[in-house]
């Protein structure tokens, strides 16, 4: 503080520090607590109402499919990215190169998403939209695995229908549901993962098992790092402060002590006396 009460320079930038950090956890704090489910696009992209397999009474219906091949180059399994035809796509799989091992002779992949019914088995949650069927095969229709060893080079994306909120990507296979690591983006409504298998997969919302929201746990991860930078930015000043008027240095040794106005005892006047 500079005299009369004035806040100095340092503490005013403190404070707009202060401020400005503040602002931000809060904004993060918000997002977390209540997630923004419906897209929101700055520009002329439209996005089309969700479309169901088995749509309710005011629901669109007649989702699209996709299915392609993609020729095998140099004996390695290419790249691709296959989507549905909805704005934005309701179902995609993006591939990298020698994202699947190949069968012997494979020439081409066989790719397709395609909505197809519910099993029976229904999961611990609802489902919400329509349950998507992942497939890659070869040219004889084989299905091919996917390479463990190409870490992230396999990306699959689904988006929920308006007003879905949290959910969790579950996959279905051999009469179970199994619920996968799930990244959502609730400014686009998509949930994406990097699956290590192919198969049945859905959207599932009210489901206790719960995948994990990376998300989620980022925005809450920074939201307490905000609050420590707070905690430094508001106190550490204060503890300096204190520290310099008590005139103790780093070292505790006083160095920065002020000095004593009380004056030295007088010395007696040489008695002009000198010794034997």
């Amino acid at each position: 503080m500079d005299p009369v009460g004035v806040p100095s320079r340092a503490a005013m930038r403190r404070v707009g520090w202060l401020a400005l950090l503040g602002g931000a956890g809060l904004t993060f704090a918000a997002q977390v607590a209540a997630p923004v489910g419906a897209p929101l696009y700055d520009g002329v992209v439209i996005q089309e109402p969700y479309r169901y397999l088995h749509p309710a009474s005011g629901q669109p219906g007649s989702p699209s499919a996709y299915t392609d091949t993609h020729p095998v180059a140099e004996g390695t399994s290419p790249d691709f990215a296959a989507a549905t035809t909805e704005q934005p796509p309701q179902a995609q799989l993006i591939a990298q190169v020698k994202a699947f091992k190949l069968t012997p002779g494979a020439t081409a992949l066989q790719v397709s998403i395609t909505p197809v019914e519910p099993p029976s088995l229904a999961p611990r949650g609802t489902i919400a939209g329509n349950v998507y069927r992942f497939a890659v095969t070869d040219q004889t229709g084989t299905p091919l695995a996917v390479d463990p060893s190409c870490v992230g080079c396999l990306s699959m994306l689904l988006r929920a229908p308006d007003g879905t909120g949290e959910a969790t990507l579950e996959r279905f296979a051999d009469g179970a549901w199994t619920t996968v690591a799930t990244t959502h983006a609730p400014t686009t409504g998509s949930y994406s993962t990097l699956p290590s298998a192919l198969g049945d997969f859905a959207l599932v919302i009210g489901d206790s098992g719960g995948g994990t929201n990376l998300v989620a746990v980022g925005f809450a991860g920074l939201a307490v790092l905000v609050l420590v930078l707070m905690v430094v930015v508001l106190f550490l000043p204060r503890v300096s402060s204190r520290s310099a008027r008590a005139g103790v240095g780093p070292s505790g040794s006083g160095r920065n002590r002020i000095p004593s106005k009380r004056k030295p005892p007088r010395r007696p006047p040489p008695s002009g006396r000198q010794g034997p």
